[in-house]
């Protein structure tokens, strides 16, 4: 167990029953693949093959190169097709794991791996008892790959709507992981808070953060959003090289990827130095904040998106070019479902619910068109029976919300 664990997140963690985890995320999928009539899915989706099996390796690197994945059957087992150096290590936790075979940068020598890619994959739906012309759903397959599967008669649908319906719900063990690192994400943005002195780079700061998530067992920050001053302004711009001054506002979005997958996404504004913060400046955080609160206060199980969204205080026209479009999203071993839309907008359904066990991210950004700052707050939250539990509990900055 990392020592660098809050007191919490050590006694969390030895709740959490991986085995019984695997097996119910897997459950989920498959149910949700027999709902949509879905045969087999073939995922290179690191997040995806990591759900399906409950194995993960080099995530980073596979999110670009094609160089792992798995075919899962509508029942049984999955098969993980593994990095070589890998197999021993995931043979402890899949059953059938074979050799993956990665076909990119290789020229003509790819094109026959690909060849030999299709011949595999028929043979393993052979054996998971797919039928011929059965729906094969397939995520972020090379695009060669693809072509080639279509070329050897698969009938080939996305397979998104079979792993967003089955993300979006998260198991117990999925949301005390979520919880664990709801302390990592806290223990971030103080360590982050600590850092901010003037002088300091924006990019220092981002060095920070990742140090923080790094030597907690997480694995990414897969943007680089922390802006100071006027580069808050519109929202969006990465860490650079500019250095903070005193009085100026510097907001971040941890948008990381943390302990066993699961994304830590947050967001604070903060003020540097030991100044009064502007008319401005307060204005701005009052009515980020607002709308955070509001958002707090609405959620709940069984309402509409379309009445959630009614709950939010419309920000005044002048922010609103410049605002999220939407103002929640939900999270787990990436950004998920489900999506909901600012309250001024008509995407968002009556027909869809919050359900007890997403885990949503609410958003607010405030900043008018040429102004010289903006600001940045965003909640992870789980949806529970009586409303929603905060998961990473870090408080506003006093000085701009008073």
């Amino acid at each position: 167990m990392n020592e660098l664990f809050s007191e919490r997140a050590k006694t969390l963690l030895k709740t959490v029953d991986t085995n019984r985890m695997i097996v119910e995320r897997r459950e989920r999928l498959q149910s949700e693949m027999r709902k949509s009539g879905v045969s087999a899915c073939i995922f290179f989706l690191p997040a995806n093959v990591r759900y399906a099996t409950g194995v993960s390796v080099m995530d980073v690197h596979c999110l670009a190169a094609s160089e792992r994945y798995c075919i899962v059957g509508a029942t049984g087992d999955p098969i993980l097709y593994e990095w070589e150096a890998a197999l021993e290590r995931s043979n402890k936790v899949v059953r059938d794991v074979r050799p993956a075979l990665w076909w990119q940068y290789q020229g003509e020598r790819g094109k026959r791996l690909i060849a030999q890619f299709v011949g595999e994959t028929k043979q393993a739906l052979r054996e998971l008892g797919v039928e011929p012309n059965a729906l094969i759903a397939v995520d972020r397959v090379d695009p060669s790959a693809v072509f080639a599967l279509q070329k050897a008669g698969l009938n080939l649908v996305s397979a998104s709507p079979v792993t967003d319906a089955a993300r979006e719900i998260k198991t117990i063990d999925e949301a005390m992981l979520m919880r664990i690192n709801g302390e990592i994400g806290r223990d971030m943005l103080s360590e982050f808070e600590r850092a901010i002195v003037p002088g300091i780079r924006e990019i220092d700061l981002l060095g920070v953060l990742t140090e923080s998530l790094i030597r907690r067992d997480g694995i990414v920050v897969f943007t680089r959003l922390v802006s100071s001053g006027q580069n808050s302004n519109p929202w969006g711009t990465e860490a650079s090289n500019k250095k903070v001054q005193d009085g100026e506002l510097v907001a971040l979005d941890t948008d990381a990827t943390g302990f066993e997958g699961y994304v830590i996404d947050v967001s604070r504004t903060f003020m540097c130095g030991d100044v009064k913060p502007t008319d401005d400046q307060r204005h701005l955080y009052r009515l980020a904040k607002e709308q955070l609160i509001a958002m707090r206060e609405a959620v709940r199980p069984g309402l509409c998106y379309a009445e959630f969204a009614s709950m939010i205080p419309a920000l005044p026209e002048k922010y609103r070019h410049q605002a999220y479009d939407s103002v929640v999203h939900g999270a787990g071993l990436m950004n998920e479902g489900p999506v909901i839309y600012q309250p001024w907008s008509d995407n968002n359904p009556h027909d869809r619910y919050l359900q007890e066990n997403m885990v949503l991210c609410l958003e607010a950004y405030v900043g008018e068109v040429g102004g010289s700052c903006g600001v940045k707050l965003e909640d992870q939250v789980l949806v529970t029976k009586g409303g929603c539990e905060l998961l990473v509990d870090f408080p506003f900055d006093d000085r701009l919300s008073a």
